[in-house]
C-alpha cells in the first residue's frame, strides 16, 4: 500500500499563524530602522554640504555660502527641499547674477533643517580661512515637525552632531 506524506491543514494553519505573528513584530522594527537610516543620511548629507562649502572657501580663497532654495536663496530659517552652495562674491548671502552655483543638494521628503544663529541670518558663509564669519549656530533636523538630531557649528567652522536639545524647534 502506498503511503501519502504531507502536511495537514491544521499544520499549515499553525505555520501561517506563527508567520503572521513574527511579521507583525518585525514590521514596526523595520519601519523604525528605515527612519533612523533616513535621519542618518540627512545628517551626513548636511555635514557633507557644509564641509564642501568650507573646503571650497579655503581652496578657492573666496567666500562661499550655503542656503536653502531651488534657484535662489529663501529667506526662511526652515530649510526644505534644496540646499545651494555658491560663490558669494558680494558676501550678501544671496545667489545673485554673476555668482557661481557650485553644488545643489536635495533634502529628503518629510525632512527639513531649522537654522538658528546669533546673527539671525538665513544663510551660512565660510570665508577663505574656513571660519564661519561669525555665523556659528545650530541646525536642527526635523522629521515631520519633530526634532531628531542637531548639528552645531562653531566660529572656526567645525561641526558636531548631538541629540536634539530640550529647546530645539522645527518652526
Amino acid at each position: 500500500m502506498n503511503r501519502m506524506t504531507g502536511q495537514t491543514l491544521v499544520e499549515l494553519a499553525a505555520c501561517v499563524f506563527f508567520s503572521g505573528i513574527v511579521l507583525t513584530m518585525a514590521i514596526p522594527m523595520l519601519s523604525s530602522a528605515v527612519q533612523r537610516n533616513q535621519q542618518t543620511q540627512s545628517t551626513n548629507q548636511m555635514l557633507g554640504a557644509m564641509q564642501y562649502a568650507r573646503s571650497s572657501a579655503v581652496f578657492r580663497n573666496k567666500t562661499i555660502a550655503l542656503c536653502s532654495g531651488n534657484k535662489a536663496c529663501s529667506q526662511e530659517k526652515l530649510w526644505q527641499k534644496h540646499l545651494l552652495v555658491f560663490d558669494d562674491t558680494n558676501q550678501n548671502g544671496q545667489l545673485d547674477a554673476g555668482e557661481t552655483l557650485l553644488q545643489q543638494f536635495h533634502i529628503a521628503n518629510d525632512h527639513s533643517w531649522h537654522w538658528t544663529n546669533f546673527r539671525k541670518r538665513t544663510f551660512l558663509q565660510f570665508v577663505s580661512d574656513g571660519t564661519t564669519q561669525a555665523l556659528n549656530g545650530t541646525f536642527t533636523l526635523c522629521y515631520r515637525d519633530t526634532p531628531t538630531k542637531q548639528i552645531v557649528i562653531n566660529l572656526a567652522g567645525r561641526t558636531r552632531v548631538q541629540p536634539p536639545s530640550s529647546d530645539a524647534q522645527c518652526r
